[in-house]
């Protein structure tokens, strides 16, 4: 019965408007915390992939190889 009084008072009102409106922000702010780590992930990813994707031999070494094999088929 007190709480139910008290939640009917100005006071009461007021503290539960605040709790909730204090919540909602930190939910808020954990949602966008979250949604930015995924995508800094995300983007990390891609990262990796690109540069495997780039990640070539040394020139000459590559060159060696071709030249070797071309005299060999002769």
């Amino acid at each position: 019965m007190k709480l139910k009084s008290k939640i009917r008072e100005q006071e009461g009102s007021i503290t539960l408007f605040v709790l909730l409106s204090i919540i909602f922000f930190v939910i808020v702010l954990v949602g966008l915390y979250i949604n930015s780590s995924y995508k800094i992930q995300k983007q990390q990813k891609e990262i990796e992939k690109i540069q495997r994707s780039y990640n070539t031999e040394n020139i000459n070494d590559l060159y060696n190889k071709t030249y070797e094999a071309y005299v060999n088929k002769e």
